[in-house]
């Protein structure tokens, strides 16, 4: 019974709260007074059937139970009003909800738009450079190996030449080789070679490598490869230029000197090794850092931009993958992710 009674209370509240407020004022007062003549007369008939002075005594109780009839109302309203605000409060929930959903879905999509559009400005520029790269690398190398040649037989014949032409000589030898390694990176940034994939050990690879690299007294080289670290299936010459083109950079990232770090980690869920390349100097500014990997972008004099497009090609090319992490005025972290046996293995299998 009591559930009927505020059921029908709700309903009367839920229909009185679409009306007017004077409306609503005027039948709360018609309500109010045929209520209270209505108890008077009820009780004055239950006393002794006739209208009588006991008017005086329903006079009194009245006010009480008009009183009951008021607050049951003002309980139903109360409740009424709690129940929409919850729904709405809950409505509002699932709208901020939805909202945050939908922001969400709309980020990830322009991260992939954005990243496409990367990715085929990446192409186009590859495409470009392919349809130069063969003729004028070939083209380029021809002259230089004879300069090379050349430099080396005066070298042996001026042997007891003075101080300054010993050391003309030698600047124009690194010359030679600075163009001989722009023509390389060319060549190896528009015409990767498919992988030959090998059980490498990480840590010799590395030590090779570091063995090859001009790295200055100034720079202090720390590494951290654990011993236990297993063995990754990589194409060994591809491994090669993508750690000797990460040192190098690391190295002239730090003109004053500095520390290199070089740290790796295994991933036995994934079956995956990680390489990290730190340098101490002075960062990569953020606008930079989203082209990094294109085509022709540098920042660095006499450069034309292509060892870390050879980084990335190649390091892809083995089914692995290549992140950085820089902060202006701390350094920068190059890490790259290479599949380990199995993954290698089963990718092999695949391919």
């Amino acid at each position: 019974m009591p559930d009927i009674f505020n059921r029908v209370m709700k309903q009367a509240v839920q229909r009185l709260l679409r009306i007017s407020s004077r409306r609503f004022a005027v039948l709360f007062l018609g309500v109010a007074v045929l209520v209270s003549v209505l108890i008077v007369l009820t009780i004055d008939l239950l006393w002794d059937g006739r209208l009588s002075a006991e008017l005086e005594f329903a006079g009194v109780v009245t006010p009480f139970l008009d009183g009951l009839v008021l607050v049951a109302f003002v309980i139903a309203m109360l409740d009424t009003i709690r129940d929409e605000a919850g729904r709405r409060q809950q409505a509002e929930m699932e709208t901020r909800r939805l909202n945050a959903e939908l922001e969400a879905k709309v980020a990830e999509r322009s991260r992939q738009v954005l990243a496409a559009q990367e990715e085929l400005l990446r192409s186009e520029k590859l495409a470009l450079l392919g349809q130069v790269a063969d003729t004028v690398g070939h083209e380029l190398r021809n002259p230089l190996g004879v300069m090379n040649n050349a430099v080396y037989f005066l070298q042996t014949v001026l042997a007891d030449a003075d101080a300054t032409t010993l050391e003309y000589l030698g600047i124009i030898k690194g010359e030679i080789a600075d163009a001989d390694r722009i023509v390389s990176d060319l060549l190896d940034a528009v015409r990767t070679q498919p992988p030959h994939p090998a059980l490498v050990n990480l840590a010799e690879a590395l030590a090779q490598t570091l063995r090859k690299c001009d790295i200055p007294a100034a720079v202090t080289v720390r590494q951290d490869i654990p011993h236990t670290l297993p063995l990754i299936r990589v194409d060994p010459m591809h491994l090669h230029q993508v750690l000797w083109n990460l040192v190098t950079n690391a190295v002239e990232a730090m003109p004053e000197g500095g520390e290199l770090a070089i740290r790796a980690s295994a991933d036995i869920v994934a079956d995956t090794v990680t390489v990290a390349i730190e340098d101490s100097g002075s960062g990569i500014a953020p606008e930079h850092q989203a082209r990094l990997f294109q085509p022709m972008f540098t920042t660095k004099a006499r450069r034309v931009g292509l060892g870390l497009v050879v980084v990335k090609n190649l390091t892809l090319a083995n089914g692995g993958s290549v992140v950085v992490v820089s902060v202006p005025g701390q350094g920068s972290v190059f890490s790259i992710t290479l599949p380990g046996q199995t993954v290698g293995s089963r990718k092999n299998e695949l391919s």
